[in-house]
């Protein structure tokens, strides 16, 4: 069964990567309501292994950039050790330019600054998984 088939038959799996104990939830939510499959980690590591379990079927990665124990950058690099195609968006309050090319520069697919609405996150997910 090729990708497109599997996602025909089935909503996308996100990985969703927050240690906000409010936005979390809510977050996860409004992807549910997008119509995606979501799995939650509150913590790079807990990312990792999530990924780790999951990777051949996790479409889209969305992770804060400040996060305990490890960062945005060092599970970004981790995760395009195991997945070198992994599709990333960066979701943070705390974008300025430098900050934003530096993470492009380093390979991510997308960005949204916090606090997201709805239609920016569904813009920036589809842009995203087209490209």
């Amino acid at each position: 069964m090729t990708t497109n088939q599997r996602s025909r038959r089935h909503p996308p799996l996100v990985l969703l990567v927050d240690d906000d104990p409010l936005l979390l939830p809510l977050a996860r939510e409004l992807l549910e309501y997008l119509g995606f499959q979501v799995l939650t980690a509150t913590a790079g590591d807990q990312a990792l292994a999530i990924f780790r379990q999951h990777q051949t079927d996790i479409a889209l990665v969305i992770m804060d950039l400040y996060m305990p124990r490890l960062n945005g950058y060092q599970v970004l690099h981790e995760l395009q050790t195991m997945a070198p195609t992994v599709k990333v968006i960066i979701s943070s309050g705390f974008l300025g330019q430098e900050e934003m090319a530096k993470l492009e520069a380093a390979g991510v697919a997308g960005l949204l600054h916090k606090p997201f609405r709805a239609q920016q996150l569904q813009e920036e997910i589809t842009r995203v998984l087209a490209a």
